[in-house]
């Protein structure tokens, strides 16, 4: 009897799809779960309060550590970049404090204050309802999406694999799949929507993040007021926005290189593709693969293989001082993942390294002294150079997104005394360049200013003024605030040389009129 090889192959397909359908229940509903790599968010019309929740949050920044980033700019005489957003800045100048810190003369205090002090805004400008002030930089308008975001996307250009062949069936449309599975399985927006359809966000009920709609978070970006980068994400070369082809247009920013790397280790103990719990990433489960490819046998053929992307959520440290070296933990997901030879079924560890990069681009390469899949131990060396530096994990061909390490001078009062000149003089190293002299920069005698007479980066003359011995002298300028005793010839109490010059004319022009 004669065998039915289209019958065979109907029941076969249809026992997948079976198996596939109760895959798909696995996978959560949009919107998707925001732990790992880029939410699905929009950051424009932000309030300055807004800016302070996440780049004042310890597990972002670290503490206070905005303040030092901009101030060691002014330190290690940086040069200011084109494109700039400093308000008083001109690309190729020296950061001055005056760069972003605009003066004004205040004629109730007789003195020059700051206006606008420490307001984000004031300088990383936004056009609200139109573009997100993280992407005005020329970084972003020059399409390095990686400097920021790491290898959770492609750079548009970058010689990255994408496919040539024609669509299949399980090939992934970002949305109006007509063939997809039931929920919309197929499509981007199958899990990264807000599962309304309407441009209210929903909220990831894993973090209570809200979470907007694909063409709300690309167009917020800004990248649409340029009528040049609209081909970034919409192909012009006759593809319709609906068709199985518009992918490969998203694959400029979304290869298979990055979406075949995606996965968040939601039980803290390495990432083994198609071992992990669904509706975490791309690669975690079947129904993951599903959740793209739709319900064809292909899917599970997809290449989830190699090092997965790292990402870095914490430092121990974010500000360190110049010539010691520093131990630091770096705390994130994904340092270790392990892929299984499809051969030996062996398992392959894939483990990160720690790179610093600098202003000039120059890498630093930091041995890892422990690691585990979401620590690794490392030292930040004594040998650095003040400045910004870029903290990496790189695993392979992968980078994490990037966080940021200020090494800052080393700056310490050795005397401060008291002189018979009516001055103050402090001697020292790491002073840098003199402050203005308003709000809490300078230097201060207990809680009163001492005007500043001259300041090197060892030597610094003030006004005593009424200062006596044993009195606390603070100097506070970008490195912080340095403190001391003062010391000298203090038998009686000093003023300054101007003011006892101006006492003794007095006194003569009194005994003057006393004659006459």
């Amino acid at each position: 009897m004669k065998k039915c090889v289209s019958c065979k192959c109907f029941f076969a397909a249809l026992a997948f799809s079976l198996l596939a359908i109760s895959a798909w229940a696995a996978i959560p509903a949009p919107p998707v779960n925001q732990n790992l790599g880029i939410t699905d968010a929009v950051f424009n019309n932000l309030a300055e309060p807004q800016c302070r929740v996440c780049h004042e949050d310890p597990n972002v920044t670290g503490p206070v550590t905005n303040v030092n980033r901009h101030h060691v700019k002014v330190n290690d005489g940086s040069i200011i970049p084109d494109g700039t957003a400093a308000p008083n800045g001109v690309a190729g100048g020296i950061y001055e404090c005056t760069t972003c810190h605009t003066l004004f003369f205040n004629p109730e205090t007789l003195a020059f204050e700051f206006d606008v002090f420490r307001d984000c805004l004031a300088c990383h400008q936004q056009i609200a309802g139109q573009a997100s002030v993280h992407h005005l930089t020329a970084t972003a308008q020059g399409g390095d999406c990686r400097a920021c975001h790491g290898a959770f996307v492609n750079n548009i250009g970058d010689g990255h694999t994408i496919p040539t062949y024609a669509p299949s069936l399980v090939t992934p449309w970002p949305s109006g799949k007509p063939n997809a599975g039931p929920n919309g399985e197929g499509t981007c927006v199958f899990c990264h929507d807000t599962g309304t359809g309407t441009s209210t966000p929903g909220t990831d009920p894993d973090t209570g993040a809200l979470v907007f709609r694909n063409d709300e978070t690309h167009h917020s970006t800004g990248f649409i007021l340029d009528a040049t980068k609209c081909i970034w994400c919409h192909d012009t070369g006759g593809a319709p926005a609906t068709s199985a082809l518009s992918i490969r247009t998203c694959e400029g920013c979304h290869g298979i290189s990055s979406l075949h790397n995606i996965q968040f280790d939601n039980v803290g103990d390495g990432i083994t593709p198609s071992t992990e719990a669904a509706g975490f990433g791309h690669i975690g489960a079947q129904s993951d693969c599903n959740g793209c490819h739709g319900f064809s046998a292909a899917a599970a053929s997809a290449p989830a293989s190699g090092p997965i992307v790292p990402s870095v959520t914490l430092l121990s440290a974010y500000t360190v001082a110049q010539g010691k070296a520093t131990a630091m933990t770096v705390t994130g997901k994904n340092f270790i993942n392990y892929q299984q030879n499809p051969v030996t079924g062996e398992l392959i560890e894939h483990s990160s390294q720690v790179q610093l990069t600098d202003a000039l681009g120059i890498v630093y390469d930091l041995p890892v002294m422990n690691i585990s899949f979401d620590t690794m131990q490392v030292n930040i060396p004594a040998y650095l150079n003040d400045g910004n530096y870029k903290l990496t994990a790189i695993k392979g061909p992968q980078q994490s997104n990037p966080a940021v390490v200020t090494v800052m001078s080393a700056a310490a009062i050795t005397s401060a005394e008291l002189g018979t000149d009516g001055l103050i003089s402090i001697k020292g190293f790491g002073f840098s360049a003199a402050p203005p002299q308003v709000d809490n920069l300078g230097v201060f005698v207990g809680n009163q200013p001492a005007p500043v007479k001259s300041w090197s980066d060892t030597a610094i003359l003030a006004e005593a003024g009424a200062a006596a011995c044993g009195q606390t002298i603070s100097v506070t300028s970008g490195f912080g605030t340095l403190s001391a005793q003062l010391t000298g010839n203090c038998t009686e109490v000093r003023e300054p040389q101007r003011d006892r010059t101006l006492r003794k004319k007095a006194r003569k022009l009194a005994k003057r009129s006393r004659v006459r």
